[in-house]
């Protein structure tokens, strides 16, 4: 069974992009995959002092992420875009892992914006993907005026309503075929 993981990294209550990730991984579940959900704003995690082993024993949340990312055979990153870039926790979360946990997984990006359309986080999310070994997806979702993209936890748009059940499919999709492209270089290794 593929393992996807949810990385939401909104800090606000009601966050669009944290609405938007629940509902990628409730697709994926009925779709028959094991989902799990980190919600950055339940976790304690300090400011990445730059070492990546560094173990934090006063903060157990840092080993709880590695080790979620690390069973996962697919991660999706979700939050908000601040100042033209990825929001500071979703971030400071990525930047605790190092290669051990996240290199050659799958991953897919979900932004939300306070204003216009843009593509400024999921390329630096693509960037920081690609620094990380990571595979990242081409489906992407970045919902422009996130405060009016949803009524009553929906999406206004079936447009981005289907992109994101189509970026959350994409994710478990590579993800398998990086499992099973795994899973044969050992077999055959």
């Amino acid at each position: 069974m593929i393992r996807i993981l949810g990385i939401g990294g909104s800090m606000r209550p009601g966050s669009t992009s944290q609405v938007l990730l629940r509902r990628a991984l409730a697709t994926l579940a009925a779709d028959g995959c094991e989902t799990e959900l980190l919600d950055l704003r339940a976790l304690q995690l300090p400011f990445c002092n730059g070492d990546k082993k560094e173990p934090w024993p006063h903060f157990p949340d840092v080993r709880r992420l590695r080790e979620a990312v690390r069973a996962a055979d697919g991660v999706i990153l979700a939050g908000p875009e601040y100042h033209g870039t990825v929001g500071g926790a979703l971030k400071n979360a990525v930047d605790l892992l190092d290669f051990e946990h996240i290199e050659g997984k799958a991953l897919g990006a979900l932004v939300a914006l306070g204003g216009r359309s843009n593509s400024n986080a999921l390329n630096d999310l693509r960037l920081i993907a690609r620094w990380l070994r990571a595979w990242m997806v081409p489906q992407q979702v970045a919902v422009p005026q996130a405060r009016r993209a949803l009524v009553d936890g929906e999406p206004v748009d079936v447009e981005v309503a289907a992109r994101v059940d189509e970026l959350a499919r994409a994710v478990a999709r590579a993800a398998e075929l990086l499992r099973v492209r795994d899973d044969e270089a050992v077999t055959h290794g």
